[in-house]
């Protein structure tokens, strides 16, 4: 069983492709994490690499990425770099690119998500602080 949506991105809708070597992963034009990958003669291998500002999404990758990747993916996690490495026949490449968009679906998800939870948070505090100054006011 899967811990990452069951709906998987049409084609049309696929954040990565595999397939190029190279992929950048944004939210709000903000880098989060890049995807390096080359083939080596049958396997497809490569690294996940968190940006410095988004490196506390690792522990979520991890643990969805453990959660629910295909049989035919190996990953090897670095704490210490912030950096998944990662290799899979190439004839997977289909199945292992849909798990790796679905999971960065869920980061790029949870980045937006923190993202309007501080505002939200900010603007409770600025109501909170104008009640208890015209409190004060009032009292006055």
């Amino acid at each position: 069983m899967s811990a990452l949506p069951q709906t998987s991105p049409s084609p049309s809708h696929q954040v990565i492709s595999l397939a190029n070597g190279f992929s950048k992963i944004s939210v709000n034009q903000q880098e989060i994490v890049k995807i390096f990958n080359q083939k080596s003669g049958m396997v497809m291998q490569g690294m996940c690499k968190f940006e410095e500002k988004f490196e506390n999404l690792y522990p979520l990758f991890r643990g969805l990425s453990e959660a629910g990747k295909p049989k035919s993916l190996n990953l090897r996690f670095s704490s210490v770099e912030k950096a998944v490495y990662f290799y899979y026949p190439e004839v997977n490449q289909t199945e292992v690119t849909q798990f790796f968009s679905e999971l960065v679906l869920v980061l790029q998800k949870e980045v937006k998500f923190k993202k309007i939870l501080k505002e939200v948070i900010i603007n409770r505090n600025r109501f909170r602080s104008e009640q208890f100054l015209l409190h004060n006011a009032m009292m006055a």
